[in-house]
């Protein structure tokens, strides 16, 4: 089940996504949206972008290690996708393969890379044009 994020899985997201600093969620910002996948309302996924007028900014999308490749990203991907919006644009590590494949599935395309944008590593910028 997908719900609006609230602050009473703050804690257990904080102690559970290592990768990223999800700080971000308490702060006031009114074109940020976020959502978690419930199980046994334990959060397992979490998506969070920016709906800016006419287009989406993909902040950030995570799913429990225990519960990756169960199909958890692909159903927070296609309440995104269902937004009306011209396009939707992300940043993903050029290192993280499963991530790069899951936005080419769902027609995202590689349009520029951003030099050391994740300290060392590159980024791919990816788009998918909506309308």
């Amino acid at each position: 089940m997908i719900i609006n994020y609230t602050d009473n899985y703050y804690e257990y997201l904080s102690n559970n996504i290592k990768e990223f600093n999800i700080d971000y969620l308490k702060k006031e910002n009114p074109f940020l949206k976020n959502y978690i996948f419930l199980k046994n309302n334990e959060p397992i996924g979490l998506i969070s972008y920016s709906l800016i007028y006419d287009r989406i900014e993909l902040e950030y999308i995570w799913v429990h290690i225990e519960h990756r490749k169960k199909g958890i990203a692909s159903k927070l991907m296609d309440m995104m996708i269902n937004i009306e919006a011209k396009n939707i644009t992300l940043e993903v590590n050029v290192k993280n393969k499963g991530a790069i494949k899951l936005y080419e599935k769902y027609g995202f395309k590689i349009v520029s890379v951003r030099e050391k944008y994740y300290g060392n590593d590159d980024a791919y910028l990816m788009i998918r044009e909506m309308m």
